[in-house]
């Protein structure tokens, strides 16, 4: 049995999430978080955990 927990990496991330992830103010953040939704080109407003992985925020 595996030790770790599998991640689900299309779970939401908040934008208050994004700031304690990136340890910025909320108001970066918020600038940060369309940054990266503008970057990937996603058709949805909202960021998964899979889309921070792939912009290289996560490993």
């Amino acid at each position: 049995m595996s030790q770790f927990k599998k991640i689900n990496t299309s779970q939401k991330v908040t934008k208050t999430q994004l700031k304690n992830i990136l340890g910025v103010s909320y108001p970066t953040a918020l600038k940060e978080y369309q940054v990266i939704v503008d970057s990937l080109a996603l058709k949805r407003k909202y960021l998964q955990i899979s889309d921070l992985i792939t912009y290289g925020i996560l490993p």
